[in-house]
């Protein structure tokens, strides 16, 4: 079988092509509002009609249309912001409506306090000015919240998920962690900015953010790949007048963490209209751009401190890395088992951690034409930064590795509307009015980094300890050797092979000087005690290293790693090593449409996104080991065939000695020793016998592309991991395919090129394409009124192609022949069991030569050999002798390990219907009910990419866990019923009741049965439902306090918190079993409450007064608040060793899964500001913000995570259990064990994020 498509043109070269292409190929959901209102005379009451209304933006003019006969008007499409409204009729006063916030895919109704009356008789340029009040009824958005820039700035955090978190329903476990919305897991959630789907960091500055939306129910049909939630991000556009911003903030005065942010923006025409008399109108091209560069010592910091080593003694360990063991027939120890209490401190801030961030935003907006709208923008993200390693913290964190990120994604988006003010306004008899459509094109490009930071790719630099030098020297012993060729037999001293005599090392050349510092440390002490070598006799004690094994693992070789301290933490010199770097490309194409068609608003538009991820990372350090075995591993024999007699030369006398040459085997060659030795010796001298001293090298005489793909590969045990690269880190140019992967045979079993010729494994290049998943998409959407019921009403169909092959039948590697085929009916006697049917598959007693059936398999289902259902396929096994036998096509493949594409089959794409249903109306005037009902879809979120690798070595890898290629998409059934009420002028209530149905959900579980091996998967095989309540109250400005809480109570059960939560049980190799438990997220109550305390200014102004001055005029504070229960964890009987790296202790549960809980956690955040009105000349006035913003203001020490065994995050119960103290009391030093237990188990990520304190200053201009 041949991939259906695998030639990926390069993206950029197509977003042209599919420009020009979009209204016929691509796609999707627009991010505009609509405003809507009726004009109306101020004494009578009576409707405008013909008014004009237009909306401006930063003084520019964005849209516009007129009054009908009721005096109603409606205006779309609009991008997300906040703008003027502004009303003129003759005969009345200009009417101007500072304010409006238009949401995205919202109706913003201009009613109540908002509603546009006129006033009858004109003053001459006079204008009547109002504030715009925000609804508290918010009809557009009832399942969510929206957040504008003016309350974004005013709150105490700047992370996106931590301001989408005060919304109800929605769980955060800290500080800018993860979401989960309404009981989904966290990659239910879509980011979206300025209509792109965010892949990466979203990279936005907090001062180009116009408006965030939380939509978390009832999503219009414009929206998919998302079954929890929608955060969706608007930026701001360009203004009519220059406006700059700058911002700086900083913790430097309050802690370690050295927190600084710099920040600015800057908004503007480029060029305007001329009007008649020669001045300047209103923008036609403007920009905006904004950026923010951030740097920082520790992002995540720690509520308990940091422990790590005292910088003198780390220093003393590196002069002495060995002590004599107590014992002495133990030899030396490491130094750092026996390291006391006060040879450690606790410091506030992690160490070498630090991280450096650049984000940029900029937009062009044109208006070409009255009705024709281009935007071009992007957004550009740049992070550098050392990553946090537990491990290394308390000795090595000098050794963190780096990793940086390159992110930009551009879009160019092209709105035209149709007909003019006239044809579109109320008054007009059309029946299709505000015509437009949308076309946007998107490209994202993101590219990661993971490397040592000394070292980045140079990657025989990792691990190089030094250069070792090795001197040999023949061995010999008496004996007889004849010469093949002249039949003449020597008798005498025969040399029988070679033996270490020196085994030298300077460390003066080393690229890891704490490792040679082992390394000499070692070779000190051996002289100084005068060890002897354990490997070569006859030399004594005389304290020579005579071979590389006499280091025993403590003197490190290239490519070594010092031991670590009891596996608690890794040794000072312990390195980062490996090297990996990942690209990820997205583009999307998009088309959407929408008319008024008589009292329906009718949208449509359909969506193409395609995506081309790659990936390489590599085990650098284990290079030098994979060298060193590949090396001379041709030449270790002597040439029998052709002794070489020692003969005096003077005297021609025998010398009664026999030497041989190294013996060549071509076959044992490896392409890295005939590549090192084309480097060395010149490309005609790949084949001689000179031993090569691999580790006497230097780095750069050596390269990773010396290797082949296979020798990598290493059978399974793999140095290198890739797809979308070559196995060096190349981007593969060109076409593979998964035969190519496997490598291609001829008649004879033999592997074969592409022009037939017979080839080694090692010549396979062992490539495999990047992932190219495609995404399509349609919605059709309709809303409509019928008397006060309001409808909106659609229908969202999406195809996921994951455009790979996938097995035919995930049991199977070869394929089978079926029950109703000859041999299967042979074996049968001719006739199955009544319950077979033809399809099925056949289990024999012996793959090679079969001569029963012994079993029988419809799917998942099993059957025996008499029909009977079983649900144990080892039975079968039993029966053939231990081993899962099919009966298959071609069982030769299958012995000899060959491996074919003919076992796979293209993924088939998965296409599903989602109708939405949305509906609400008013029960009285100050009062609204509200539901929906949502079936929505998301492509698989991970683990579906096909790893031919997986497959290549199947059977040497019982038991691993596989990628699933055919996945599908996951599914949420979503139901709400709500009630909102206004209660006073300024406050009001919302309750909705929400239900989810979760389903295939992803998760591991167990293929047993399959051949060649039995191994683990992710399927869609989870289920969940989620059940709750929220209320939220919002009150609006009342005196000096602004308001807005709410209250969710949430049963979220389900078969799996995420798509590893089964790994556990899968392990244990038992059944696929499905019980619904409390989910980890489950957040059974969670209440928080935004608090804005504020005094105004002016006549308004109602604090104290000292010598005149109104001293909190404009200052006030801003608190976020929340409270939650604990959520679930199951607890365990007996007690393991938690706090240890790799001690594989199996837990005992202990009563039900998910059955305790974490205690509650509260937080409170604050912001404290005072702005300032700083007027430089009589027409220039600047505006300053100050402020202090503190997280955890109240410090409070949340546990976030415990210990199962005793439901403590500070203790595993290791250290007091009885069954435990005789394995404490075997290490070198029981004292020293205990106490970095101690601190090793009181792990900082059991508990939230510290109080912090940052002062910051913004400035507008």
């Amino acid at each position: 079988m041949e991939n259906k498509k695998h030639n990926i043109t390069p993206m950029l070269r197509k977003i042209y092509l599919t420009v020009i292409l979009g209204l016929f190929t691509s796609v999707a959901f627009s991010q505009t509002g609509t405003l809507k209102g009726v004009i109306t005379d101020r004494v009578t009451g009576n409707p405008v009609d013909f008014a004009n209304v237009v909306i401006m933006k930063n003084g520019v003019q964005t849209a516009g249309s007129s009054t009908g006969l009721d005096g109603s008007f409606t205006i779309k499409p609009i991008d997300p912001g906040t703008y003027t409204v502004k009303a003129s009729f003759t005969g009345y006063t200009t009417f101007s409506l500072e304010g409006v916030i238009i949401s995205a895919n919202k109706i913003t109704y201009l009613t109540g306090d908002n509603a546009i009356k006129m006033t009858e008789g004109v003053l001459v340029n006079e204008v009547e000015v109002r504030g715009y009040t925000k609804p508290l009824i918010d009809q557009g958005n009832l399942s969510g919240e929206t957040k504008t820039s003016k309350e974004i700035v005013a709150l105490p955090t700047k992370s996106i998920n931590s301001i989408a978190s005060t919304t109800a329903g929605i769980y955060q476990k800290d500080e800018g962690d993860g979401i989960n919305v309404r009981g989904s897991r966290s990659d239910a959630t879509s980011y979206i900015v300025d209509g792109i789907k965010v892949r990466g960091t979203m990279g936005v500055p907090t001062s180009a953010i116009e408006q965030i939306t939380v939509v978390t129910g009832g999503l219009p049909a414009k929206y998919g790949d998302a079954t929890g939630g929608i955060i969706e991000v608007t930026t701001k556009g360009p203004s009519n007048k220059m406006f700059g911003a700058f911002e700086y903030e900083s913790s430097r005065l309050f802690d370690d963490y050295n927190y600084d942010l710099l920040g600015f923006a800057i908004s503007g025409p480029i060029l305007k209209k001329t009007k008649s008399d020669g001045t300047k109108g209103s923008s036609i091209i403007g920009f905006f751009l904004a950026s923010e560069f951030r740097t920082v010592d520790d992002t995540d910091p720690s509520a308990i401190g940091i422990w790590k080593v005292k910088d003198d003694v780390l220093a003393d360990l590196k002069t002495r890395p060995f002590v004599i063991a107590p014992n002495a027939a133990a030899g030396f120890l490491s130094s750092s088992d026996f390291l006391t209490t006060n040879d450690f401190e606790n410091v506030q801030a992690k160490q070498n951690v630090g991280s450096k961030r650049f984000n940029l935003s900029a937009k062009l907006d044109f208006r070409p034409a009255k009705n024709t709208f281009l935007s071009i923008g992007g957004t550009a993200y740049n992070s550098n930064y050392r990553n946090f390693s537990y491990w290394r913290s308390m000795f090595s964190s000098e050794n963190n590795s780096n990793s940086t990120q390159e992110t930009w994604r551009v879009f160019g988006k092209l709105t035209q509307k149709f007909g003019d003010e006239e044809s579109n306004s109320e008054k007009s008899a059309n029946l299709i009015k505000n015509a437009f459509i949308t076309i946007q094109a998107d490209y994202t490009s993101n590219l990661y980094k993971t490397f040592d930071k000394n070292h980045e790719f140079d990657l025989f630099n990792y691990g190089h300890v030094g250069t070792f030098t090795t001197y040999k020297t023949p061995v010999y012993q008496d004996g007889v050797a004849i010469d093949s060729i002249t039949g003449i037999p020597y008798s005498g001293k025969i040399q029988v092979g070679w033996q270490d005599t020196l085994y030298e090392f300077d460390g003066s050349t080393t690229h890891n000087p704490d490792a040679a510092n082992y390394t000499q440390a070692y070779y000190n002490i051996f002289s100084e005690y005068g060890m002897s070598s354990q490997y070569i006799n006859g030399y004594g004690a005389d304290g020579v290293i005579r071979t590389q094994f006499d280091l025993q693992g403590q003197g490190l070789r290239n490519g070594e790693t010092p031991a670590n301290v009891y596996s608690l933490f890794g040794n000072w010199g312990t390195q980062y090593t490996g090297a990996n770097k990942e690209k990820n490309q997205q583009q999307t194409f998009k088309f959407s449409a929408s008319a008024d068609v008589g009292d329906h608003e009718i949208s449509f538009g359909f969506e193409r996104e395609e995506r081309v991820d790659s990936y390489w990372g590599v085990s650098a350090n284990g290079l030098w080991g994979l060298a060193r075995q590949l090396t001379n591993k041709h030449i270790v024999d002597r040439d029998l065939s052709n002794p070489m007699p020692v003969i005096d030369q003077l005297t021609g006398v025998y010398q009664d000695t026999i030497e041989f040459n190294r013996l060549y085997v071509e076959s044992e060659q490896s392409t890295f020793d005939e590549s090192l030795r084309g480097s060395l010796f010149g490309e005609n001298n790949i084949n001689n016998v000179e031993w090569i001293d691999l580790d006497n090298l230097s780095p750069d005489q050596l390269s990773i592309d010396y290797f082949s793909a296979n020798e990598l590969l290493n059978g399974g045990s793999n140095y290198v991991y890739y797809f979308g690269f070559d196995a060096f880190g190349n981007p593969i140019t060109g076409n593979t395919s998964l035969q190519d992967y496997f490598g291609r045979r001829n008649s004879n079993g033999e592997l074969t090129n592409n022009n037939n010729q017979v080839i080694t494994e090692n010549e396979l290049s062992r490539n495999y394409e990047a992932f190219n998943p495609i995404y399509t998409a349609g919605y059709i959407q309709d809303k409509f009124a019928v008397n006060d019921l309001l409808f909106n009403i659609g229908l969202r169909i999406d195809n996921y192609d994951a455009n790979q092959p996938v097995l035919k039948d995930k049991y199977l590697l070869y394929d089978p022949l079926l029950a109703s085929t000859d041999d299967a009916l042979a074996l049968a006697g001719g006739n199955h069991p009544a319950a077979i049917g033809n399809d099925y598959v056949v289990y024999v007693d012996d793959i090679e030569n079969p001569t029963r059936i012994v079993g029988y398999r419809n799917e998942d289902i099993w059957y025996n050999e008499t029909g009977i259902q079983i649900s144990d396929p080892t039975l079968l096994a039993e029966a053939a002798e231990g081993s899962i036998s099919p009966l298959l096509d071609n069982p030769s493949d299958a012995i000899k390990g060959y491996k074919t594409a003919d076992a796979f089959t293209d993924y088939t794409p998965e296409t599903v219907f989602m109708p939405r249903i949305a509906f609400s109306f008013p029960i009285s005037d100050e009062a609204q009910f509200f539901a929906h009902y949502d079936v929505l879809t998301q492509r698989p979120p991970r683990s579906n990419r096909i790893e031919p690798l997986d497959y290549l070595y199947m059977e040497d890898n019982v038991g691993a866990l596989l990628n699933n290629p055919d996945l599908k998409p996951e599914k949420t059934i979503d139901y709400e019923l709500g009630f909102a009420k206004k209660l006073s002028l300024s406050s009001a209530l919302k309750l909705s009741l929400f239900y989810k149905e979760l389903r295939d959900m992803i998760q591991i579980t167990n293929v047993l049965g399959a051949y060649p091996a039995t191994y683990m998967m992710y399927q869609n095989i989870d289920f969940g439902t989620v059940k709750g309540f929220s209320t939220s109250y919002d009150l609006r400005r009342t005196g000096r306090v602004q308001m807005t809480t709410n209250y969710t109570l949430q049963f979220a059960d389900g078969t799996g918190s995420s798509a590893t939560s089964g790994e556990s049980l899968a392990n244990t190799g038992q059944p696929n079993l499905r019980t619904t438990t409390p989910l980890a997220y489950d957040q059974r109550h969670a209440l928080s409450a935004s608090v804005d305390y504020r005094y105004r200014n002016g006549d308004k102004y109602t604090g104290p007064v000292i010598w005149g001055k109104k001293i909190l005029a404009d200052a006030g504070v801003n608190v976020m608040m929340s409270a939650g229960s604990g959520t679930p964890y199951s607890r365990q009987s007996n007690i393991t060793q938690e706090a240890a790296d790799g001690i594989n202790d199996r837990s005992i549960l202990a009563g039900s899964l998910y059955g305790s809980r974490l205690p509650w956690q509260f937080r409170i955040n604050a912001k404290f500001n005072k702005n300032f009105e700083i007027k430089w000349t009589k027409k220039k006035t600047s505006f300053a913000n100050v402020y202090l913003q503190i997280q955890n203001l109240l410090d409070a020490r949340n546990i976030i995570s415990v210990y199962r065994a005793t439901g403590n995050p500070e203790d595993d119960g290791y250290l007091t259990a009885a069954e435990t103290q005789n394995d404490i009391m075997s290490r070198n030093s029981p004292e020293s064990f205990m106490y970095l237990y101690s601190l090793a188990v009181n792990n900082p990520s059991n508990y939230s994020l510290p109080r912090t304190f940052r002062m910051g200053l913004s400035l507008t201009f």
